[in-house]
């Protein structure tokens, strides 16, 4: 059965591996999960797997315990090339791939290891699968990886994941984020679903192309912003994109009618709101609240952990799930919230 390694925003493990579950059940074993790592088996075949919460999947070649250091490492490449086990009749690209890089990994770290024992399993891989070496930019990339547990693998990567930095505008949320945030939504074709902070639109975008929805609003104060939403999502009837308060959005949804707002407020580190963050996050569960139907969700990104959890004391909802995640280097809180 194939063996896959994928990594994620850390923090967001638990989330991955009950998309897992949802998806692949009763066809899924959850070997290990880390802080940004999952590990699972399943018969179902990468092409056919669609895990939008993974940054990069990988196929397990071979795998081992080491000590967490780059000697560990490099003993642990250095046996790759005689290692009985390691699959090499799934090394061979299934495309047109032609080229080949090795990339070696310490604690999520690119370091680099012996010249000497590089080359062997470089030669190694060019035999098996015939391919050729390209350091550059080749077709294929395998790739030798030592976590802070321990655990080593030796992995071909079936993933292209984008070099996002380029990609994406600053503060713009990577599509793996916004997709778990939506999935957390609990999505039903019925949803009538609001972002009230859509930014340059990545939730609208992952709800609109991957979930189910009756309506859709995506609302911003940042005309610039709201414009290149606009050109990202579909135009459909049922979509709306407007530039709106969200600390006022009972001026434009129905009270009580939204069945769930999905969003990334202000964080409070970059722009100057006029008021204390847990007052403007009070502010915010107030407006949430006037349009959210009872048994209504949020879910809601912010670094500003604790001024939310000031805010939501005293406030209409109850709080559900919290993921302690890292964006963009920075400790942040996905939360859950419901409302009775």
């Amino acid at each position: 059965m194939p063996r896959y390694f994928a990594n994620l925003i850390p923090g967001a493990q638990e989330i991955a591996a009950a998309i897992l579950r949802q998806r692949l059940a009763p066809n899924l074993s959850i070997l290990a999960q880390s802080s940004g790592a999952i590990e699972f088996e399943t018969p179902v075949p990468y092409s056919s797997l669609n895990l939008f919460c993974c940054n990069n999947i990988f196929l397990v070649l071979a795998a081992a315990h080491v000590k967490p250091d780059l000697a560990g490492l490099e003993r642990f490449l250095r046996s790759l090339p005689e290692n009985p086990g390691c699959l090499w009749d799934q090394a061979a690209p299934l495309g047109k791939g032609k080229t080949f890089r090795v990339v070696t990994s310490c604690q999520n770290q690119l370091v680099s290891v012996s010249p000497e024992a590089k080359r062997a399993l470089e030669r190694k891989i060019a035999g098996e699968t015939g391919l050729r070496l390209n350091r550059g930019l080749p077709d294929v990339e395998f790739w030798v990886s030592l976590r802070r547990d321990g655990s080593a693998h030796f992995l071909k990567r079936l993933s292209r994941h984008r070099a996002y930095d380029k990609l994406l505008h600053p503060g713009e949320l990577h599509p793996e984020l916004a997709y778990m945030m939506c999935w957390l939504s609990k999505p039903n074709h019925r949803d009538i679903v609001a972002d009230p902070f859509c930014g340059y639109g990545a939730i609208p975008v992952q709800r609109a192309k991957r979930f189910p929805f009756c309506q859709l609003f995506a609302f911003d104060t940042d005309a610039g912003a709201l414009s290149l939403a606009r050109e990202k999502l579909p135009r459909r009837e049922n979509l709306v994109v407007a530039k709106h308060n969200a600390l006022r959005l009972a001026e434009a949804l129905p009270r009580k009618g939204v069945d769930a707002i999905i969003t990334d407020p202000p964080w409070g580190l970059y722009e100057d709101l006029g008021i204390e963050l847990a007052q403007f996050y009070r502010q915010m569960l107030d407006s949430f609240a006037e349009v959210l139907r009872s048994g209504g969700r949020a879910v809601v990104l912010t670094a500003g952990k604790w001024e939310l959890e000031k805010a939501l004391a005293g406030s209409e909802f109850v709080r559900g799930e919290r993921y302690d995640i890292l964006v963009s280097g920075k400790k942040c809180g996905l939360f859950c919230l419901n409302l009775p």
